[in-house]
């Protein structure tokens, strides 16, 4: 009857992209797979037409960290020199060797499992996975000496992902004139910078707990502490870490300015990273939402899919440039800027919004043409039309900025996100 299965893999990659002692990396899997709707109390229970646990552990290895040459000791040219009158290239250490390189690694556990009835007509799914990464590649500082340069790469960092997945997959009318299908995914997940800090050849390393990813740095902005996302040490990747905004205050000239509160009670607002700041919120979603709905009468059908991220925000830096009136008339501001008369441009949290949005990524309505020829099998007009309508309180242009991965521009609106178009199309599909 087929209960159980287990399954057992192994793969041993090389690469010389890591030290000479490291070159094979060891990744082996195992999974099991238990088919209930095979036991005998539940064989023939006709409602429930599909039953299954599973659970699995598992390693994999990246090396998208390491370029050619990292592990060895690597000459650069330096500049021309005369020697016995002659010009001669100069070498130099390139950069620090590190022949202990290795793989980073990633350890990954789920278990889930998924019930159907009425023949799949309701199937729920559910899966929770815990993945552990340790042996993270980091560009360390270091002294010279005993470093020939000021950077090493090594392995010392460790990073958690965890994570539940809920499906839902109904079809609650199917008939021949009618048909009705919904399939939903929700997927909760979190992560965590656990350390960077280790040991190489008995040299500590250590790497800053706060770090700036991301700041504001478009047109219209003339530096200061403009740092706004930031990596920390036993945090999400990618958080805000601002100064906070307590409103807008208004000068002796009638003009107003960000009001920013005094944190840690020290008499004096400090700007710096290490300053009068606090964790605001996270840049990747903490939820994401994935949906298909299909409904079709006789020979017409209607499809439609609609996404959605919640739990994370967004930093609207193209709201506090526009609104800045002390950059007018050098660059734009917004059709309100003038009338709100602010004169200011500290990056806080008074412009850290939520991110949270449902889109109709896309509409597509059907014909299937009853034709009958011989030479014609069959004939479909369609008409869709892409990203029809967001749902979101997100005052910019756009919350579907990137949100995934980790650079200057993750959970930043910064005057250069552009707002995702709509497209239509109409299709005409004849098939011979």
């Amino acid at each position: 009857y087929n209960k159980y299965t287990l399954s057992v893999s192994s793969r041993w990659d090389g690469s010389s992209l890591v030290g000479k002692d490291n070159t094979w990396g060891v990744f082996p899997s195992v999974s099991a797979d238990w088919n209930l709707k095979a036991e005998p109390f539940l064989r023939n229970y006709l409602p429930i037409s599909q039953f299954n646990l599973r659970i699995g552990y598992g390693r994999s290895g990246n090396l998208n960290g390491i370029s050619a040459y990292s592990a060895l000791q690597r000459l650069e040219p330096q500049g021309i020199v005369a020697y016995h009158n002659t010009p001669t290239v100069a070498l130099g250490v390139g950069r620090n060797a590190n022949p202990e390189l290795t793989w980073e690694k990633r350890n990954t556990f789920n278990v889930g499992g998924s019930i159907g009835w009425w023949n799949n007509r309701l199937l729920l799914t559910a899966e929770y996975y815990y993945a552990h990464i340790f042996d993270m590649l980091y560009h360390y500082d270091v002294p010279i000496p005993p470093f020939a340069t000021d950077k090493l790469l090594a392995n010392n960092g460790s990073m958690l992902n965890e994570g539940v997945e809920f499906g839902l997959g109904i079809t609650p009318i199917q008939s021949k004139d009618w048909e009705l299908n919904l399939n939903v995914n929700l997927t909760w997940s979190r992560n965590k910078l656990l350390s960077l800090d280790g040991d190489y050849r008995g040299f500590h390393l250590r790497a800053p707990n706060i770090t700036s990813v991301g700041g504001l740095n478009g047109a219209g902005f003339h530096g200061g502490n403009n740092n706004v996302l930031y990596q920390i040490v036993g945090q999400p990747l990618g958080v805000f870490y601002l100064p906070h905004s307590t409103g807008l205050r208004t000068d002796a000239k009638g003009k107003r300015h960000y009001a920013i509160a005094d944190l840690n009670h020290d008499g004096n607002v400090d700007l710096s990273d290490g300053g009068d700041r606090y964790i605001a919120g996270q840049a990747t979603p903490k939820i994401i939402l994935g949906s298909n709905l299909s409904l079709r009468y006789r020979n017409f059908d209607v499809s439609a899919q609609i996404n959605g991220a919640f739990g994370h925000k967004i930093y609207n830096g193209t709201a506090l440039s526009y609104m800045n009136m002390s950059s007018f008339p050098d660059y734009n501001v917004l059709r309100v800027a003038p009338a709100a008369k602010i004169e200011d441009q500290i990056a806080s949290d008074y412009w850290l919004e939520s991110g949270d949005y449902v889109n109709i990524d896309y509409v597509t309505i059907g014909w299937n043409i009853p034709i009958k020829s011989r030479f014609v099998q069959g004939v479909r007009a369609s008409v869709s039309v892409n990203n029809l309508a967001t749902i979101t309180a997100y005052s910019g242009l756009t919350p579907m900025i990137n949100s995934h991965v980790l650079n200057a521009t993750m959970g930043i609106d910064d005057k250069r996100s552009i707002p995702v178009y709509r497209t239509y199309s109409v299709g005409l599909n004849i098939q011979f």
